[in-house]
């Protein structure tokens, strides 16, 4: 599906429900409470908040579902980040949902804010799991900002993160039972059924069902575990039919290793060549816990692999010249679009930043790929910290980019690597004029 339907489907959503809830409210029993008493309006606009509220919850489903035609549309990435935004903004709907309400109740009743709040947890149904479910969105909010300033472990924001289906169970529990505007209105309801239909299969379906269908039919398993340069270590994963499981070059996998130690987490791995249908590699560079444990995997190791996934793909080029920069580990995705671009005849450029020579990972790989080439692909590595390297030395930056590709206006960019070397060739790029439609790029980050 096109990005435009995309919006268009979501935006349908926000329209149908601030529409209705406008129409309650602005006929509502008691009068327009849009227009009316400071009481009417607390309690309008904190129901608007509850229902919004809602409706992102949904909207989150969906972004981290995986759902294929919302994933291939804009990149896994973009949603992620999207993920991001929404999940503070969530935060703020649920957060002004109790406080408008309470506070319209309190003033209609004649009470102080704390006696209403207590007599809505004692006497109203469905109140205490929505407290308690809120409770652990906020929580998991706190983790989510711990683990963008690096302050908790990756795998453990990721299992708090599961809770988060438990608690939007309990804020259902709380709209059929408490919330007006679902009792009220019987059409009004059966939208929101169908709503959460919708979102619950689209998530069980491109989560679970497709992983465990594709593992089913393909058995994968690890074949080798090979070490590379740079504390880079390949996993070859073999399997049944594999020419049947379609996956590009430069995409990426979810992929959870069915042994001790390893079962319980899945990590995202980019594909570190190109796919022809009977092995499938993934090279994954020791950072943390979970790929420091990576050389231990044995063969036979069955794999569950969610994806393919990712649009960093040739299917976004649209020149016959392209330029491929890579940083460290950036070079996996990159190293497979190299040899499918190179292959189908395109002009390619593959610029190859690192520290030094030994941390240079698929060096023989890559001359060999340029040299099979036969023109088509050109190599540089630049070392940053090797005074003895022969080569280019120092930062992938605008100079050297102008310097090394003199026909960089004619070509798309491709870009994968750490977020401060990826910032500072996009800020590079776009000095030397290449619109921002032509540079694709990949981070390695949350």
């Amino acid at each position: 599906m096109k990005k435009a339907a995309w919006w268009v489907l979501a935006g349908a959503q926000l329209l149908i429900v601030v529409g209705c809830w406008f129409r309650f409210h602005a006929h509502h029993p008691l009068g327009n409470l849009l227009t009316g008493d400071a009481v009417g309006r607390l309690l309008a606009w904190g129901r608007l908040a509850g229902l919004l509220a809602v409706l992102a919850i949904l909207f989150q489903l969906m972004l981290i579902g995986r759902v294929r035609w919302v994933e291939r549309s804009y990149g896994m990435d973009r949603l992620t980040r999207l993920h991001h935004v929404v999940g503070f903004a969530l935060l703020l709907l649920l957060l002004l949902h109790p406080v408008l309400l309470t506070l319209g109740h309190s003033r209609q009743a004649e009470v102080g804010y704390w006696a209403q709040a207590v007599d809505f947890i004692k006497t109203w149904k469905g109140l205490l799991s929505a407290v308690a479910g809120l409770s652990l969105v906020a929580a998991a909010s706190v983790f989510s900002v711990l683990v963008l300033l690096r302050r908790v472990r990756y795998e453990r924001w990721y299992a708090t993160h599961l809770v988060l289906y438990f608690a939007f169970g309990l804020t259902f529990l709380h709209q059929v039972v408490s919330g007006s505007d679902f009792t009220d209105h019987p059409a009004f309801r059966y939208y929101w059924f169908a709503l959460y239909a919708f979102v619950l299969v689209s998530l069980l379906g491109y989560r679970f069902v497709r992983p465990l269908r594709a593992f089913a039919r393909h058995r994968f398993v690890v074949t080798r575990v090979v070490p590379e340069a740079g504390d880079v270590t390949s996993v070859y994963i073999g399997g049944k039919e594999l020419e049947a499981f379609r996956v590009e070059a430069g995409q990426f996998m979810i992929v959870r290793f069915l042994a001790k130690g390893f079962r319980w987490e899945a990590h995202p791995f980019s594909m570190s060549c190109f796919p022809d249908g009977r092995q499938l590699r993934l090279s994954v560079k020791r950072l943390g816990d979970f790929t420091r444990r990576i050389p231990e995997l044995k063969p036979g190791t069955p794999v569950l692999i969610d994806g393919p996934h990712g649009i960093f793909t040739s299917r976004v080029c649209a020149s016959g010249k392209v330029l491929l920069i890579a940083g460290g580990i950036g070079i996996t995705p990159i190293r497979s679009l190299a040899e499918e671009m190179a292959g189908a005849g395109r002009d390619v450029v593959l610029i190859y930043g690192n520290r030094n020579s030994e941390t240079l990972v698929f060096r023989s790989e890559l001359e060999e790929l340029a040299a099979r080439a036969g023109g088509r692909l050109r190599l540089v590595n630049v070392m940053s910290d090797d005074p003895a390297w022969p080569g280019e030395k120092g930062r992938v930056d605008r100079e050297r980019i102008a310097r090394l590709v003199p026909d960089l206006s004619g070509r798309d960019v491709y870009l994968c690597g750490p977020p401060l070397m990826m910032k500072g060739v996009r800020a590079a790029l776009a000095g030397l004029g290449v619109p921002a439609t032509r540079i694709h790029h990949e981070r390695f980050a949350l």
